[in-house]
């Protein structure tokens, strides 16, 4: 059973305990978001992973609906404040297998692949997907 740990109009974030397993998904409504949203929405994943202490080993994000384009000042503040505190968080965040679904966005999925780049640490294990089913299959066999 998914525990939800974010809901919104842009985005839902889930964990699924028996697989270790982070998802997140984005709306089309995310076009309209503005970069003060976007960081309250990351923030409070933020403040619950660390509350909550979940063991995220897998984390599927579904950005095929993701129309948000991150200013490139705001992907310096997400890789610093989120990225950066999410693998200190976690039981082992450098080893963390990463599936992203591409956004239908070009600008947008060029604005996620820049920021995962930024993290070298964590860019090896992320592998991008055109669909949700093919991320899904690959995330749930690689092993933790």
């Amino acid at each position: 059973m998914p525990i939800p740990i974010v809901e919104s109009k842009y985005t839902s974030m889930y964990f699924h305990e028996e697989h270790r397993l982070f998802e997140q998904f984005w709306y089309p409504e995310s076009e309209f978001m503005t970069e003060e949203d976007f960081k309250q929405i990351h923030l409070s994943w933020v403040q619950k992973l660390i509350k909550h202490r979940y063991n995220i080993h897998r984390a599927l994000l579904d950005n095929l609906h993701n129309l948000f384009e991150m200013s490139s000042e705001l992907q310096q503040w997400h890789d610093q404040h989120i990225h950066q505190v999410v693998l200190q968080n976690l039981p082992d965040g450098p080893n963390l297998k990463v599936a992203i679904v591409a956004s239908e966005d070009f600008l947008t999925q060029l604005g996620i692949e820049h920021t995962f780049l930024k993290n070298q640490e964590l860019n090896s294990n992320v592998y991008y997907f055109t669909n949700i089913r093919e991320a899904r299959d690959w995330i749930m066999k690689r092993n933790i």
